[in-house]
């Protein structure tokens, strides 16, 4: 590594970077993964069904995850500050076709490109802020992160109160606006440490593809990465509507997506030291366990109490897997394209993103409650979790083709 590029980790350029992901995770994260909170609103507005609303969200977040690994994968040869404000004019695109739309199709036009713009800032600040940290990379990562628990615990406050104000249209006008205003604003900041574009920008070929599939231990990582992560699209999409099921007053239960979020903010502050002090892999599996255990307590939610139980649970959870996968993936495959390889993982949660809500859904609806379709999740969590501990391993990297190699 060279003296500039060497003197460039953990420095205030690189705070400045982690100060602007946590701003933009906050807005991004909170508009899209709080939508359980106005879901209700939006059918009425727009006059859909149960299952066209679930349908809307599964669209908008399968847009997310493939549009963000893809330019994850793209934007490794380019610098990343024109892709960012490309990224902040989307959103306020999607902003002002909500404005204007009355129908479905419109609707899922309007989320596709909000999921978009969502995915590619998502991936580019979690790929970025790792490559600017050595010493203090879980630290920096984890309040990077703290974003997406501020999101969902501010959010459900800001949308009741907007509600109130306004229609769902006019809320995200203000939600999206102040979104928009801020993602160009950042874009400013927008860049690689020293040495790190010129290491990678001849390795995104079909050699290094190909190299990194061959893999048996990507291969595994892959694979479980999106099934860990079903739990938490569960929750995004239908956790009001499972609490209310239980018997939790509305009111209460479209607050519940809040508590979860303010755990989480403490939750990944510790998680990042800890994996500092510790192997990050345990950490980010102790994480994985928390929340299915989440999961079965929700499943025997009846009364306030229980509730609250099952909500501090999910935010420990959340706190530790979102605060330390993305380490876990650079540290496992390579700093050199960080960003393309944290977006083939992004990739790999469209299916269960897409398929997780509109499933739990259809399984309630056919087993007449949420008990059966729950204790799936909790298996596919734990599975999930296992192979992606495994495949994270590090044994067997030392023989891997690295990028400028492949």
């Amino acid at each position: 590594m060279s003296d500039s590029a060497e003197s460039a980790l953990d420095s205030l350029t690189g705070w400045t970077i982690v100060a602007f992901g946590l701003i933009v995770l906050t807005l991004v994260w909170g508009t899209i993964f709080t939508f359980t909170v106005y879901a209700e609103n939006l059918a009425r507005a727009f006059g859909l069904s149960s299952l066209r609303v679930s349908s809307v969200f599964s669209i908008a977040t399968a847009a997310f995850y493939v549009a963000g690994g893809l330019v994850g994968v793209l934007v490794s040869r380019t610098p990343l500050r024109p892709v960012v404000a490309a990224a902040g004019l989307a959103v306020a695109g999607a902003v002002a076709l909500l404005q204007v739309v009355t129908g479905y199709v419109g609707l899922v036009v309007a989320f596709g490109l909000l999921g978009v713009a969502g995915g590619t800032l998502f991936v580019i600040v979690i790929s970025l802020v790792p490559q600017w940290f050595d010493v203090y990379q879980g630290r920096a990562t984890g309040i990077t992160l703290i974003g997406n628990g501020l999101g969902v615990l501010i959010l459900p406050f800001v949308w009741v109160w907007l509600l109130e104000w306004t229609d769902i249209r006019g809320a995200f006008a203000v939600v999206g606006g102040a979104t928009a205003a801020v993602v160009l604003l950042g874009s400013l900041v927008s860049r690689r440490p020293p040495g790190v574009r010129a290491a990678g920008a001849a390795g995104i070929d079909r050699a290094w593809l190909a190299s990194t599939f061959r893999d048996r231990r990507f291969q595994l990582a892959i694979v479980g990465f999106p099934l860990l992560w079903g739990w938490y699209f569960v929750l995004s999409s239908s956790l009001v509507d499972i609490l209310t099921t239980a018997g939790i007053a509305r009111s209460v239960a479209a607050t519940a997506f809040g508590i979860i979020g303010g755990v989480s903010i403490v939750a990944r502050i510790l998680s990042g030291v800890l994996a500092d002090r510790i192997d990050p892999r345990l950490t980010f599996l102790g994480g994985v366990v928390v929340a299915a255990a989440g999961m079965v307590v929700l499943t025997f939610v009846r009364t306030p109490l229980v509730m609250y139980v099952s909500l501090v649970t999910f935010g420990l959870g959340l706190g530790a897997i979102a605060a330390l996968f993305s380490p876990v993936i650079v540290s496992a495959f390579g700093r050199e394209n960080a960003t393309a390889v944290v977006g083939l993982f992004t990739i790999s949660e469209t299916l269960t993103s897409f398929l997780a809500p509109i499933g739990m859904n259809a399984l309630s609806t056919a087993t007449g409650g949420y008990a059966v379709p729950l204790a799936g999740v909790v298996a596919m969590t734990l599975l999930g979790g296992a192979m992606f501990y495994w495949g994270t391993g590090r044994a067997d990297r030392a023989d891997r083709p690295s990028a400028s190699t492949a």
